[in-house]
């Protein structure tokens, strides 16, 4: 499980690198933005599908926590086409658990969606996320149970819970850790630049004031001339009278 969910934490951190990574975590929903979300976590949620770990000869996997992050951290614009995306890939691949497994990646991305919108468009604090998942896990190895044929179904759920379970929340809270040092690192950024900002002003206000006292100045001085040369031309006439 841990080889399973490092290989998963690597690409999902490559990811993070991407620019409109960034842009989410600043907030930003334009159409672009979202656009590449959806291609970076579907591809993820497809790579999951690959990168398992046999349990009994059953394969564990993360495909449910890469949706599950990518629609709390994106929405439903971002969370329910990538669910879709993953669980019909998944349905693809066939095998006995093609139909469970679809749907509980669909789900994901639902409830995800759902709970972005109920928190306000924020990510779920660690210990929120990890009980989410908790609950998510538990609900997919319902599915199995009963979309899968028994006794197979029973057999499978029982080999998978607690391996995928465990890696799921372990991977949430590192994820949700991780993404509140980018968030902490994003506010920085926006404040530096803002102080930037502010101190361009300044110096632009000053020097526009700066500006205007100097013609005042200016302006000042030249009347005082004028003033000098009348009274020396007055005083030059009354010499010549005398």
């Amino acid at each position: 499980m841990f080889r399973m969910l490092s290989v998963v934490l690597i690409l999902t951190y490559l990811a993070t690198k991407s620019k409109s990574f960034k842009a989410i975590v600043r907030g930003d929903q334009s159409r672009k933005t979202l656009i590449w979300q959806i291609i970076l976590c579907s591809i993820l949620g497809i790579f999951a599908s690959y990168f398992t770990m046999n349990v009994n000869g059953i394969p564990a996997n993360s495909r449910g926590l890469i949706v599950m992050i990518s629609s709390m951290l994106g929405g439903p614009y971002v969370g329910i086409p990538v669910g879709i995306i993953s669980g019909l890939w998944r349905y693809s691949m066939g095998g006995p658990t093609a139909l469970p497994c679809c749907v509980a990646t669909i789900m994901a991305g639902i409830v995800g969606s759902l709970v972005y919108r109920w928190n306000g468009g924020k990510f779920l604090k660690p210990y929120m996320a990890g009980l989410l998942i908790l609950l998510y896990s538990g609900f997919d190895m319902f599915l199995i149970v009963i979309l899968t044929p028994r006794p197979e179904g029973v057999i499978i759920a029982n080999a998978l819970y607690a391996p995928m379970t465990f890696g799921a929340v372990l991977g949430m809270l590192l994820f949700t850790m991780f993404l509140g040092e980018k968030k902490e690192e994003a506010e920085a950024t926006d404040e530096l630049k803002q102080t930037v900002n502010d101190g361009t002003d300044e110096i632009s206000v000053n020097g526009d004031v700066n500006s205007d006292m100097i013609r005042e100045m200016s302006r000042e001085l030249n009347e005082y001339k004028d003033k000098v040369d009348r009274l020396e031309k007055e005083l030059s006439d009354l010499k010549n009278r005398l």
